[in-house]
């Protein structure tokens, strides 16, 4: 992928890359299709589990949306796999999953929700320390 010099451009050409409109990325980042579009035109930022969301949306890491780093470029549309295909680690979930007690399910879905949680703000911790850097 090009070098995109900001997040709205990289997320805009993400988006199209993916064959994507608006609404169908604002619908998949949780957000009004209106939001994307001032991500893309620059007039404001994700920021969060926004940024979380619009990257997974966008099938990228939110690195590569705030900062456009080359090794984080995301995998070319063509190459990733089709949203029904599992891949053998998700088949595995799945089957483990199944296998638990549903008040089991439960408590490993509250579980993982958390460690997510925590990563996602460990995560964001970084980026912000990154940017900071990034404005010395």
């Amino acid at each position: 992928m090009k070098n995109l010099n900001s997040l709205g451009q990289r997320a805009l050409a993400r988006r199209k890359e993916l064959k994507m409109t608006q609404r169908e990325a604002a619908k998949l980042a949780g957000v009004a299709h209106v939001t994307i579009s001032q991500w893309e035109r620059d007039e404001t930022q994700p920021v969060g589990t926004r940024l979380f969301s619009l990257a997974k949306a966008l099938s990228c890491t939110p690195t590569w949306l705030l900062f456009g780093d080359e090794q984080q470029n995301p995998v070319p549309a063509s190459e990733l796999p089709s949203t029904t295909q599992l891949t053998d680690k998700h088949r595995e979930l799945i089957d483990l999953f199944d296998s638990l007690p549903e008040s089991e399910q439960e408590a490993q879905l509250q579980e993982m929700r958390a460690r997510v949680q925590n990563f996602n703000k460990l995560f964001e911790e970084l980026l912000q320390a990154r940017q900071r850097q990034t404005k010395k």
